[in-house]
């Protein structure tokens, strides 16, 4: 029992080592110039600058949309408005008309009225 538990973290030990070894000659470490690392900075240059250009693009997309959402419910409240001038000129046109009725009211009430002296309508008093 004992052999083969040790043989089996031999086993272990040796895989997990040459795993390590060829991952290492993967990549190899080399030293770069200093052109190359220029190079290599330029294009991390551009990356991030077309990283930037599009998170700039989608809020810029982001902002339009929200921008045609409170355009939408402005033109929503369009009819409230037309409801609301509706019905200032109904009050208008009452006012108007309240005004006419009350200036033909003084006309009138101006106007001296004469009581007709007909005499098929007055009564004859009677004396005693």
């Amino acid at each position: 029992m004992k052999n083969r538990l040790i043989s089996l973290l031999v086993i272990l030990v040796t895989a997990s080592s040459f795993a390590f070894v060829t991952t290492a000659a993967d990549k190899p470490h080399k030293k770069m110039t200093l052109a190359e690392k220029g190079e290599q900075a330029r294009i991390e240059s551009i990356e991030l600058e077309q990283t930037q250009l599009q998170k700039a693009r989608d809020a810029a997309k982001a902002t339009k949309l929200r921008e045609q959402e409170v355009l939408a419910k402005h033109q929503g409240n369009d009819w409230e408005a037309k409801q609301l001038e509706k019905a200032r000129a109904q009050s208008d046109e009452r006012l108007t008309r309240q005004q006419k009725y009350l200036q033909q009211a003084q006309d009138a009430a101006k106007q001296t009225h004469k009581i007709p002296k007909d005499p098929k309508t007055v009564e004859p008093v009677l004396s005693e």
